[in-house]
């Protein structure tokens, strides 16, 4: 057994958490876990995984993650290098033909498109110098009718007496105003243990954005217990995924890290309450009227 991996068994017995406790916190196999306290690393998925998974033990137990991989650093796997991309072979065929290529072949290879070019504008502007002699030509000479001195003018037909009065008697129909939308509320209703409950009153149509900054377990469910997110999981930076609440009534997220989870509801972030690692978020729905 390890020295990392003694510290969190015996941070974990303290706790009075069974594997079995400790994989429904952090929703990791319970062989990981046992994987991660003998100290046996060959058995996960990679590097990174062995890091975060640490991390979130260590979270659960209430150690910091962080300090327990830096001062046994030398126990962690090396991570695993970057595959170095290739270069298309026919990139470099094609710089090697280029280098090779002299410079009189180019413009032996360059002069006939320029021929070809001029000669078919040549062409086109014959043709259109044909067009436009014949379409003038074909236009006859309309002779000018002179002015003899005498005008003509069409009376104006007669408008409707009745036309004015009836426009002026008949009212105006204003377009109907549109109902304005509700105001979004959101409110802490209270802090208990690992939970923090708030309350949204607003709009029947909700969207919940998760974004993360870093590495950090991350569930959802409703009222119901059903899965909200495509699967409880560690989300990784840069990674966002967002929610249709608008048929939930409830809704309960499990954040492992919250430092790296950024929560937005309908566009108005949601402040933490409590710095905890792990920590529950709790939001009660209520459409406004």
């Amino acid at each position: 057994m390890s020295e990392l991996g003694t510290r969190l068994k015996q941070a974990r017995i303290a706790k009075g958490y069974s594997l079995e406790d400790l994989q429904d916190l952090t929703k990791i196999q319970k062989r990981y876990l046992a994987g991660i306290e003998d100290g046996n690393h060959s058995m996960m998925p990679g590097a990174f995984y062995v890091r975060a998974f640490i991390k979130q033990y260590a979270a659960a137990v209430g150690l910091n993650g962080e300090e327990l991989l830096e001062q046994h650093k030398l126990e962690m796997p090396e991570k695993e290098p970057a595959a170095r991309p290739q270069m298309p072979s026919s990139l470099t065929s094609r710089s090697s033909s280029v280098s090779r290529t002299a410079p009189s072949a180019a413009y032996a290879e360059f002069m006939p498109k320029v021929l070809v070019a001029l000669f078919i504008v040549l062409i086109l502007a014959v043709v259109w110098y044909f067009y436009s002699a014949s379409t003038n030509s074909g236009s006859p000479n309309l002779p000018v009718d002179e002015d003899d001195g005498i005008s003509y003018e069409e009376p104006a037909p007669a408008a409707p007496e009745e036309t004015e009065e009836q426009a002026a008697e008949e009212p105006v129909e204003e377009p109907a105003a549109e109902p304005a939308e509700p105001e979004a509320v959101l409110a802490v209703e209270e802090t208990q243990g690992e939970t923090t409950t708030y309350s949204w009153q607003g709009p029947a149509d909700r969207q919940l954005e998760i974004a993360a900054d870093g590495p950090s377990w991350i569930a959802a469910t409703d009222q119901n217990q059903t899965e909200l997110t495509s699967g409880a999981r560690v989300m990784q930076a840069e990674e966002t995924e967002t929610l249709d609440l608008s048929e939930v009534d409830f809704v309960r997220l499990r954040i492992g890290d919250y430092s790296n989870i950024a929560l937005t509801l309908n566009g108005q972030p949601i402040e933490y309450e409590q710095q905890l690692q792990p920590q529950n978020i709790v939001i009660q729905f209520t459409d406004a009227e």
